[in-house]
């Protein structure tokens, strides 16, 4: 190869290249979610406390504001025990939290089925349990808030599934539908559930029948031993024709039956250790001291996740400081070069419920979150594509974080440099 066709060559690749680079590039973006400060120059002991109003790390569902307000979800708050000097305006600089004064409380609390609630006559189903912990979001297993599994996905009220005969829709945690196919008369389909590509559950609706009939429940055992639901859909419509045949689903919900979470008295997650593991309830505190570092730079761990941070010693009032709970998640942005395809089928709007993310297609560019890991389970604290959407955030963002340009900036680099080498030999 002669060097002008060399030179012709690298340049090209360089270009290919560098057109890669800039499809593939993303930004990851650290967010610190913050609960409401408080002075401790200014605050009694007592009042030094969070729960959905006031920290955006828990998760909230309006339509339960009831719920909450009467103590369900979740509830972090200081309790004096008379040992070290109390934190609050008594001792202003005070920082030490003696073992068993942090608490940490979840309550659960009951939830309609979006079919029960948006349907007439339907008998098949009704409520199920939900359960905070750690801001996700968990389905009390036979209403008993220490046997939970993770809530994987729930469909809006107005969301619609529409898959045409032989699609497959890739729902949440390695489950999946696929439409294997639609009578001729257009009143029957015939689908299949599926778990990392294994069957798990077929079923033949008609949507001749009752509401019920058109309905569609998996059950099976776990965490308890015993039989239950963790897969609900409704045939909302059946179409087919010489061109194509296709059906919509509506109410979709899914629980991940696979990773039950037991939560048992003594379980520790970070500086908390339960205290009680009750049907209705749980309850935590710290098993050790905890030092509040008042510096306006440091964290002082809660669990893996949450934090507290201050402002510097003597910044708040009376000679106290400022104080407050958080966390950070991680925002990765993608444009739309680089973002994946969409699943089969069409859905006619994206939309969060129940803190899970809803599955859909993006037009614009694509957001997953990254968060800590935790020593008691992944279920809890692992980095997870269900995104936090019912909490509402106080957020602050820090810089902006380049993700790698990988081997495709490794290309444009050396197609650069046999470019120029290349023409300073010419």
């Amino acid at each position: 190869m002669n060097l002008k066709r060399f030179n012709a060559v690298a340049l090209a690749i360089f270009v290919l290249t560098f057109i890669l680079v800039l499809a593939g590039t993303c930004t990851a973006v650290p967010v610190e979610i913050r609960g409401t400060p408080f002075d401790t120059g200014s605050t009694d002991a007592q009042n030094i406390s969070w729960d959905f109003r006031n920290f955006g790390a828990f998760s909230f569902n309006a339509n339960k504001y009831s719920n909450f307000i009467n103590g369900s979800g979740e509830h972090l708050y200081f309790e004096d025990k008379g040992n070290s000097p109390s934190l609050g305006k008594d001792n202003p600089s005070a920082s030490v939290i003696d073992e068993g004064e942090l608490f940490y409380t979840t309550k659960q609390f009951p939830s309609k089925y979006k079919v029960f609630s948006e349907e007439e006559n339907v008998t098949k189903v009704s409520f199920f349990y939900m359960m905070h912990l750690f801001g996700k979001s968990y389905c009390a297993i036979d209403n008993d808030a220490t046997n939970l599994a993770k809530m994987l996905y729930q469909q809006d009220e107005s969301e619609k599934k529409t898959l045409r005969a032989g699609e497959t829709w890739d729902i949440a945690g390695g489950y999946s539908l696929t439409l294997n196919g639609i009578d001729v008369e257009g009143n029957k389909c015939y689908f299949s559930l599926y778990k990392n590509n294994t069957e798990l559950d077929t079923a033949v609706i008609s949507t001749d029948g009752t509401i019920d009939d058109r309905i569609f429940t998996a059950e099976d055992e776990f965490g308890d031993n015993s039989s239950h639901i963790y897969f609900i859909t409704l045939v909302d419509s059946i179409f087919a024709s010489a061109d194509t045949d296709f059906a919509v689903f509506k109410y979709t919900w899914l629980i991940d039956k696979d990773k039950p979470l037991s939560i048992e008295f003594g379980d520790e997650f970070g500086n908390l250790e339960v205290n009680q593991a009750l049907e209705n309830l749980i309850v935590m505190s710290n098993t050790d001291t905890i030092t509040i570092n008042v510096d306006a730079d440091s964290e002082t761990n809660i669990t893996d996740e949450w934090y507290f941070k201050t402002s510097d010693d003597g910044k708040g009032s009376n000679g106290g400081y400022v104080i407050y709970p958080a966390k950070t998640v991680i925002f990765e942005e993608q444009n739309p070069a680089a973002a994946g395809t969409g699943t089969a089928g069409t859905s006619t709007s994206s939309s969060t419920s129940g803190n899970v993310q809803m599955q859909g297609e993006n037009n614009t560019q694509t957001k997953t979150i990254t968060e800590n890991s935790s020593e008691k389970s992944e279920e809890i604290y692992g980095a997870s594509p269900e995104a936090p959407a019912e909490a509402e955030t106080s957020a602050a963002a820090s810089s902006d974080v380049p993700a790698s340009s990988g081997f495709g900036g490794f290309l444009a680099i050396f197609s650069l440099v046999s470019m120029v080498y290349c023409f300073k030999r010419s």
